[in-house]
C-alpha cells in the first residue's frame, strides 16, 4: 500500500522541461516522494491510503516563486502609484521600522503562505528579518522554502545580529527535507564591500546560496557608476561574490557586459515583471539573458510591490511584455512555463528534487480544475496556461506528499482565525501610515 494515488486526466510532467501531455495516467505517492507514473488503471485506487480523482482535471508540478518578502503581504495595498524611491524610503521602510517585530512577521507569512497554496505554489524563495520566525510558519504549514536572512548596512528593524539568525537557521535546518537556509545580502547599494565580504565568508562557512536584489532601477545602477565607476553587477563580481552560487532578483538594468558575468559564474536571474512594471522599474532583458545561457526564474516580490502572489498571473504578464519588448517573440510558452517549473527549481539549486514530475523526486504537485468557460475548447493545455489561466483553477495543493489544500479548502491553516488576525493588525498599520501623511 502506498500514502497517495492521484487519476490524472491531463498529466504536465514537465520532465526535462518539455511541455507534452499524457492522457489518463496514475501518480502513486509514497513517503513524500513520487514512486511510480503509468498509465491509468482501475484497479490502481485499490493500491493507496488515499486516492484522488483527478480524471478530468490537470496535474502538474507546484509553482515556484523565485523571489518574495512574505511578511510584506501585511503591506499590501499601503502605498499605490509611486515610484520605486519614493515607494521605498518614505512608505516601506518607516512602516517596517515600526511594526516588523515577531507577530508581524508570523502573521504576514501565514497570510502569505495561505495565498501561495491557493495559487498552486509550493516552493518559495523569500528574503526578509527574522527569517526563522518564517522558517518555523513555513515548517508548520507544510510548504518548501528556501530562506534568506537580509543583511544589509542601513538601518533594519529591532532583532538580534542578523548573522546569529544566520547561524542558527544553517545548523537547524541543515538536513530539513523542505526548508533551505540561504543568505540574502539586501542589494549592492545596501551593503558596503566589507558587508559583502562578511557574507562571503558565511556563504562558505555554511554552504549557503547567496540571494540579492540587483539592477532593479537605473538609479541603482547610475549610482554604482557614480561611486564605484562599475556596474553593480561587475561590482560583485570583483569582489568575488559571484563565485559562490548566487541568485540576482531583478536584473532590470544589466548591461550587455553584466550578462556575460552573469553566464561566466552561472549566475541565476528571477524575473519578476509585475513588480517591476507597478514600480516603474522597466523591462528585464529576458531574451539576452536566457540566450547567453543564464538559468532564469520568475517571482512575485512582495505584496506591498506586486499586491499578488499568483505566479500564473506573473506568467502571463511576464511572457506578453518580452513579446511587447521583443518583436521576435524569442520567449516560448515553454520557457516561460520552464521559469515556475524545472527553472524555477535550477535556478534555486533543487531540480534534483523538485520542478517535474519524475519518479525519485519529491511530490510537490497541484491540480487545477480546468473544466472552466474560459479555458474551452481546449486545443493546447501549456498556451491555456500562460494565456486563460487565471490561477484560481488550483483547486488542490500537495507538498512534499502532504495535502495542503484540497478540493479548495486549506488543510493546516485556520483561513478564518488568520483573516481576523489580518483585520486587527491591519487597521493598526493604516492608522500609522494615515499618520505619517
Amino acid at each position: 500500500m502506498y500514502d497517495l494515488g492521484i487519476h490524472c486526466g491531463y498529466l504536465l510532467s514537465m520532465a526535462e522541461g518539455g511541455t507534452a501531455v499524457l492522457e489518463q495516467q496514475f501518480l502513486t505517492i509514497h513517503a513524500g516522494k513520487i514512486v511510480a507514473i503509468a498509465p491509468w488503471h482501475s484497479e490502481d485506487k485499490q493500491r493507496v491510503h488515499k486516492f484522488i480523482d483527478a480524471s478530468a482535471q490537470l496535474v502538474m508540478p507546484g509553482l515556484i516563486n523565485g523571489h518574495a518578502h512574505l511578511p510584506m503581504n501585511l503591506l499590501r495595498g499601503l502605498a499605490e502609484d509611486q515610484p520605486f524611491w519614493q515607494w521605498l524610503q518614505e512608505t516601506i521602510f518607516p512602516v517596517e521600522k515600526q511594526f516588523v517585530k515577531p507577530e508581524f512577521i508570523q502573521l504576514g507569512t501565514e497570510l502569505a503562505l495561505s495565498e501561495l497554496i491557493r495559487a498552486g505554489v509550493t516552493t518559495v524563495c523569500d528574503m526578509y528579518y527574522f527569517e526563522d520566525i518564517i522558517a518555523a510558519s513555513v515548517d508548520k504549514i507544510g510548504l518548501r522554502a528556501v530562506l534568506g536572512e537580509t543583511i544589509a548596512d542601513f538601518p533594519c528593524p529591532d532583532q538580534e545580529d542578523a548573522y546569529q539568525i544566520v547561524e542558527r537557521m544553517a545548523e537547524q535546518y541543515k538536513f530539513h527535507p523542505r526548508i533551505t537556509p540561504c543568505i540574502a545580502p539586501h542589494s549592492p547599494y545596501g551593503c558596503s564591500d566589507a558587508t559583502l565580504r562578511k557574507v562571503m565568508q558565511y556563504a562558505e562557512k555554511y554552504g549557503l546560496l547567496i540571494k540579492t536584489h540587483v539592477a532593479e532601477t537605473r538609479e541603482e545602477v547610475e549610482r554604482s557608476l557614480a561611486d564605484y565607476n562599475m556596474t553593480p553587477a561587475e561590482r560583485l563580481f570583483r569582489l568575488g561574490l559571484m563565485d559562490y552560487p548566487s541568485v540576482f532578483a531583478h536584473c532590470v538594468h544589466l548591461q550587455p557586459a553584466d550578462i556575460e558575468l552573469l553566464a561566466k559564474t552561472q549566475t541565476r536571474a528571477i524575473y519578476n515583471p509585475n513588480s517591476n512594471m507597478k514600480l516603474s522599474c522597466g523591462i528585464a532583458p529576458i531574451r539576452s539573458l536566457r540566450q547567453q545561457g543564464v538559468i532564469v526564474g520568475i517571482g512575485t516580490d512582495s505584496a506591498a510591490s506586486n499586491n499578488s502572489l499568483n505566479i500564473i498571473n506573473e506568467l502571463a504578464i511576464g511572457l506578453k511584455l518580452q513579446k511587447l519588448h521583443d518583436p521576435d517573440i524569442s520567449i516560448t510558452t515553454q520557457e516561460m512555463l520552464n521559469m515556475a517549473t524545472l527553472n524555477g527549481a535550477k535556478a534555486l539549486g533543487l531540480e534534483q528534487h523538485i520542478g517535474s514530475l519524475e519518479v525519485g523526486k519529491y511530490a510537490d504537485c497541484i491540480i487545477l480544475d480546468i473544466d472552466k468557460p474560459h479555458w474551452q475548447p481546449l486545443y493546447n493545455i501549456p498556451a491555456a496556461l500562460l494565456y486563460a489561466a487565471k490561477g484560481s483553477e488550483v483547486v488542490t495543493t500537495i507538498c512534499h506528499g502532504q495535502i495542503l489544500m484540497e478540493n479548495g479548502f486549506l488543510t493546516t491553516i485556520d483561513a478564518a482565525k488568520l483573516n481576523a488576525d489580518v483585520k486587527q493588525m491591519a487597521s493598526q498599520i493604516y492608522a500609522y501610515h494615515s499618520s505619517l501623511n
